[in-house]
């Protein structure tokens, strides 16, 4: 077995671990437990009492873990190799957020993550290659910014009163919306930095861009957590990421879409895996929403 297959997994188990406990924290919080809270959208408080929650801080921690484990990954081997094994987070954090709970996933729910995990891998597979150097176009990137922004928001008000399977579905739509954005920003300024030195950078929009995505995409990522079961948080995240990714690549990088038989066969077939994992997850009694059940 290649020294990169058990170090992607290791870093898809720490990120997987880190989306359950801050899950449970989150599901805790003064926001998770007021009244109104299916008709509120909570703000940067939530995140100020969280960041004082042992639990919460552990879970962050095992985030941050596993970002540097998926970096030795990809050192021992090609994203190629790397992104498809990571998607098994799904499967390690479903079971994780069960933990003291009483309960155990069923075989439906089982067949639904994996599904959505070999679905997701058959997708990233299937991807164009990666044009070898060119630049971004700015004006498509303020487009997109745009585009997330108000796409997020539009998910946020729909989110507004409904049950907390679907709120926290939509909230981690959302969130996923930033990640990927995320992604680009931190590119772009990474280059940035390297090209043009720490003084330009510093003044530069697109670093203050890549500072207030990240935090969207934090506050929106606990407020998933905050409003629902982990199920379809961490499958709305993990779904919407990945493809959003990719849609972005394509518009701003110019990375070429899917066009041989294989390329073709592979979207269906993800395509496929990832609406039917959907499907039996959506039909499996809801996984408990996380709450007190853990000190």
């Amino acid at each position: 077995m290649p020294a990169v297959v058990p170090v992607a997994l290791l870093a898809a188990f720490l990120l997987a671990s880190s989306a359950a406990l801050q899950q449970r924290a989150a599901g805790r919080s003064s926001f998770a437990t007021r009244a109104d809270s299916a008709h509120a959208v909570p703000g940067i408080g939530l995140l100020a009492e969280l960041v004082r929650d042992r639990l919460w801080v552990l879970g962050w921690l095992a985030n941050i873990s596993g970002f540097c484990v998926q970096a030795a990954a990809l050192h021992l081997g090609s994203v190629a190799e790397v992104q498809p094994l990571m998607v098994c987070q799904l499967l390690f954090a479903l079971p994780l957020g069960l933990i003291g709970t009483g309960r155990r996933m069923s075989p439906s729910a089982w067949w639904g993550a994996a599904g959505i995990c070999g679905g997701l891998a058959a997708l990233l597979s299937a991807r164009g290659d990666l044009p070898a150097s060119g630049g971004i176009d700015e004006t498509r990137l303020v487009a997109a910014i745009a585009a997330t922004v108000a796409l997020a928001g539009l998910l946020v008000v729909i989110s507004l009163g409904r049950p907390p399977a679907a709120r926290a579905g939509l909230f981690g739509v959302a969130a996923g919306l930033f990640y990927a954005l995320t992604a680009v920003l931190m590119k772009e300024t990474t280059e940035l930095l390297l090209t043009d030195g720490i003084l330009h950078t510093a003044i530069s929009w697109e670093g203050y861009a890549l500072a207030a995505a990240t935090a969207s995409s934090l506050l929106l990522g606990q407020a998933a957590y905050a409003s629902g079961p982990l199920a379809p948080t961490i499958t709305a995240m993990n779904i919407t990421n990945p493809v959003i990714s990719y849609v972005l690549a394509v518009l701003l990088y110019g990375v070429p879409v899917p066009s041989t038989a294989g390329q073709l066969a592979g979207v269906t077939l993800g395509a496929t895996l990832i609406t039917a994992g959907v499907v039996l997850l959506a039909r499996t009694p809801t996984l408990p929403r996380a709450g007190s059940q853990l000190p």
